[in-house]
């Protein structure tokens, strides 16, 4: 049986801390509910999934969660990149095959595309799910790649190109998912949910 498991980095659910760009726009209270919905509809999208479900925190891990994850972790390192990197080495060290990670952002991103990238690891180095802002909702590999994690302007619409030039450069295959949608600011979120 091969060896798998989906990576959530979510952010504690907190006043102030959760989807600031939104927030600049509806308050931190309307964002703080906003980002529980998306939360709530990460998890509900991957329920069923054949796969260990790990969760990495931004700030401390609750010692209650209001979901299940097989493993509960703190992200770790300075920027996106490294603690993205440090999570990625840490199931790899366990001897992890396939290793999938996903935000908390994308409420579009449901159980067939999470399935969708584990299997495009049976023949790719690399799978991403661009997001339309120029980042990704999703990354999967299959050996650890730090690369892929340093000297990157993140949070920037560079992010999906510039990890693409880099896996080319090291001659990996990459698989791409379809474009979805991130909710970053309040046209993102009634976009989606008035769609």
């Amino acid at each position: 049986m091969e060896k798998g498991v989906l990576l959530v980095f979510q952010k504690n659910e907190s006043l102030g801390n959760v989807k600031t760009r939104l927030a600049a726009q509806v308050g931190n209270v309307q964002a703080l509910e906003i980002y529980r919905q998306l939360v709530r509809t990460t998890y509900s999208s991957i329920v069923g999934l054949r796969f260990p479900i790990w969760t990495f925190f931004s700030d401390f891990i609750p010692k209650h969660p209001d979901y299940s994850p097989t493993k509960s972790f703190l992200q770790r390192g300075e920027d996106l990149g490294e603690r993205m990197k440090n999570a990625f080495s840490d199931a790899f060290k366990l001897g992890i095959e396939k290793v999938v990670l996903i935000g908390t952002d994308c409420p579009e991103l449901d159980f067939n595309r999470i399935h969708e990238a584990f299997a495009s690891l049976d023949t790719a180095d690399l799978v991403l799910g661009p997001a339309e802002d120029g980042g990704y909702y999703l990354i999967g590999i299959k050996k650890q790649s730090d690369f892929l994690f340093e000297g990157m302007t993140w949070s920037t619409s560079l992010v999906l190109a510039q990890t693409i030039a880099k896996a080319e450069n090291q001659g990996m295959l990459v698989v791409r998912l379809p474009v979805l949608a991130d909710i970053d600011t309040l046209e993102d979120w009634l976009n989606y949910s008035q769609g």
